[in-house]
């Protein structure tokens, strides 16, 4: 007779991973990502981040088919070669853009760039440019100037430390939902539809012949491009950093800024009390002063 016990072993149920049977980070788990983040990118996630951190890197555990943080943690440990923490860093600096997003900005732009009319190129940086938005809207607004000032002549350099938002900046393939951001002429100038793609456009390509997408860190202080920029744009990014870790990042963007030159901040965001040199000209707007001349006290 056989017996019933261990002739066949039936196999356990393991429940799929899902958001709702993982558990959450632990304090010391979210000690380790913070750290991580901070080391590489410079940016700081304070405790009440935690919610979002672990909703980000879901996707990436389920990827994985990893059951926890705890193992999350073992493979970024075990990265040797820096793929998968490249990864890490794509997931935790995601950032939502807009085109025009905040359309002062460009307004000011227009204005300084008609009122001292350059016979050399004019040379902008985009840093922190996310999926490309900024940046084609920048070339969009360049391009309206030289209808006016057929000599005007610019280059766009745009850089971010995210390689899955430089891939789509390279794509420049966008919905027709933020369409709906660009002011309706440079719609009918510069959006193209995207042929056998529903609900979708791409840039017109003189635009995109004039702007130079890389990666790059801004903690890399050090590292340089061998431009000297008439404007710098780095909006929206400095409530990331600790007030320290920001002066370092404006004060290496503010050494490759020409004098006389702009640099923009997000609207929300102040250098007030930073001490980088710089004099407010507009709402979040500074310009470095000519050689020889102080900032005003």
């Amino acid at each position: 007779m056989h017996s019933e016990n261990n002739d066949h072993t039936t196999p356990s149920y393991v429940e799929p991973l899902s958001a709702g049977n993982m558990a959450g980070m632990t304090p010391e788990e979210f000690g380790f990502f913070s750290a991580l983040i901070f080391e590489h990118v410079g940016i700081k996630l304070e405790n009440e981040k935690r919610s979002m951190l672990e909703m980000r890197l879901y996707k990436r555990l389920s990827a994985l088919q990893l059951r926890s943080f705890h193992q999350y943690m073992q493979v970024l440990q075990q990265d040797t070669n820096g793929t998968e923490l490249v990864a890490f860093t794509n997931l935790v600096t995601t950032n939502k853009t807009s085109f025009f997003r905040e359309q002062r900005h460009f307004d000011v732009l227009r204005r300084d760039i008609l009122a001292q009319p350059k016979t050399e190129k004019t040379f902008i940086w985009s840093a922190a440019c996310s999926s490309g938005e900024e940046a084609f809207s920048l070339a969009m607004q360049c391009e309206s100037i030289k209808g006016e000032q057929p000599h005007f002549d610019y280059r766009i350099l745009a850089t971010d430390v995210d390689t899955q938002r430089l891939e789509m900046c390279a794509n420049a393939e966008y919905t027709d939902e933020q369409r709906t951001d660009i002011p309706t002429l440079f719609q009918h100038q510069f959006v193209e539809r995207v042929m056998h793609k529903g609900n979708t456009f791409t840039v017109a390509e003189r635009l995109k012949q004039n702007i130079k997408f890389r990666q790059h860190n801004l903690i890399h202080y050090p590292e340089k491009f061998g431009i000297q920029f008439h404007y710098i744009f780095l909006r929206n990014v400095l409530f990331y950093f600790p007030r320290s870790t920001g002066e370092k990042v404006v004060r290496a963007l503010v050494s490759q800024l020409q004098p006389g030159g702009l640099f923009f901040v997000g609207l929300t965001e102040s250098l007030q009390h930073m001490d980088v040199g710089l004099e407010l000209v507009d709402v979040s707007v500074y310009r470095k002063p000519d050689a020889g001349r102080a900032v005003d006290e």
